[in-house]
């Protein structure tokens, strides 16, 4: 598996990811809307690739197996979007491209990656536990943070708790995960 920077022309086959990621979320009651809510916009993927802030997985075959995206929020690099296709789920691509995330980070010189998401989800909020993230508690959520959840809670989405969580950069080199294989 090889992590690249994304370009315009793999869009739509991001969105085909993201889509498809998106049925794991019929297994959970609550949240099978999700299977139908949609799919990150053109001009938002554009603007991350121009930004140089998406990235994807692909195989030997040069097919998408995940992408992720970010977004500079101070000092701060936002975790917008990441999505794996079922077909490689729980095969290390999410933790590649957060790898590469945390590399991103570091090179920017920002403080911490920070990112919203379910808390209880597996694939959510504990998935990014085992891979040194923390809850944010609500008196420090930045007003970045706290616009994103007001606007998911304005989405629709605030059916199971959401929260906002993040990763502390320290000084010098970072540790970046292996893939769970």
């Amino acid at each position: 598996m090889t992590v690249s920077i994304s370009c315009r022309r793999d869009i739509e086959e991001l969105q085909r990811v993201e889509a498809a990621a998106a049925r794991r979320f019929l297994s959970v009651p609550e949240l099978a809307f999700l299977a139908e809510f949609g799919v990150t916009d053109a001009a938002t993927h554009a603007a991350a690739i121009e930004d140089g802030q998406a990235w994807k997985v692909t195989g030997s075959d040069g097919r998408i197996k995940g992408f992720c995206y970010c977004e500079r929020h101070d000092d701060a690099l936002y975790l917008a979007e990441i999505s794996t296709h079922p077909d490689f789920q729980r095969q290390g691509v999410g933790s590649l491209l957060l790898a590469e995330v945390k590399r991103k980070a570091q090179a920017l010189g920002v403080s911490q990656i920070t990112l919203t998401t379910y808390r209880d989800v597996a694939w959510n909020g504990p998935w990014y536990r085992r891979h040194g993230f923390e809850i944010i508690v609500d008196s420090q959520l930045t007003p970045e943070l706290a616009c994103c959840l007001a606007h998911q809670r304005d989405a629709g989405l605030m059916v199971l708790p959401r929260c906002a969580m993040r990763y502390l950069l320290g000084e010098g080199e970072i540790s970046v995960d292996k893939p769970l294989l």
